[in-house]
C-alpha cells in the first residue's frame, strides 16, 4: 500500500467513524434542561408540559408530603392540591448537577400559604420559604423518577 492510498484509507476510516457516532440519536436537550423544564411546568401549572416531560409510567415522589404519584395525571392532581393552599408557589432551581441520566437539583420554594402549619395551627396568607433537593432519573430525555427531599417544618420558621 502506498503512502497516498494509506492516507486515503485512513481519511475514509475517520469519516465513516465520525458518521457512525453522529448518526446515533443525538439528545435534543440535556437531562438537566429536561429537569429544569419540569420545574418550569410546575410553576406554570402546565399539565400538557408535565405530560410530555414524564415517561408514561413516570413517578414523582414528595417525601415530606408523603406523596407518590405515577403518571402525569397523578402529578397534575397533586399540583392542583398544592395550588389550593399555595396559589402563588414558585419553585426556583439554584444549582444542578448532571451525571449520566441522573440530575440533582438544589432549589428554593416560596409561596403564600393558607392551611394548617406543621403543628396543626390554621394559618392564612403566611409567606413561607424553604430549601430542598430533588433527584431526577431520566430515560431517553424524559423523567422516569423524580423525588423531592426537604424539611416541610423549616418552611414555617
Amino acid at each position: 500500500m502506498t503512502t497516498r492510498s494509506f492516507g486515503a484509507a485512513a481519511c475514509l476510516l475517520v469519516t465513516v467513524a465520525s458518521c457512525a457516532v453522529y448518526s446515533k440519536k443525538q439528545p435534543v436537550e440535556s437531562d438537566k434542561a429536561v429537569a429544569a423544564a419540569y420545574v418550569k411546568a410546575w410553576n406554570q401549572h402546565d399539565s400538557v408540559a408535565i405530560d410530555t416531560l414524564l415517561t408514561r409510567d413516570g413517578v414523582h415522589e414528595d417525601v415530606a408530603q408523603n406523596f407518590r404519584g405515577r403518571g402525569s395525571k397523578a402529578v397534575v392532581q397533586f399540583i392542583r392540591g398544592l395550588t389550593s393552599s399555595q396559589p402563588d408557589f414558585k419553585w426556583t432551581v439554584t444549582n444542578s448537577l448532571e451525571d449520566g441520566q441522573t440530575v440533582v437539583l438544589e432549589w428554593t420554594w416560596t409561596a403564600t400559604y393558607t392551611g394548617p402549619d406543621p403543628l396543626g395551627k390554621q394559618v392564612s396568607g403566611r409567606r413561607i420559604s424553604g430549601k430542598g433537593t430533588s433527584i431526577a432519573e431520566l430515560d431517553n430525555g424524559k423523567i422516569k423518577h423524580f423525588t423531592d427531599y426537604y424539611d416541610a417544618a423549616s418552611f414555617f420558621r
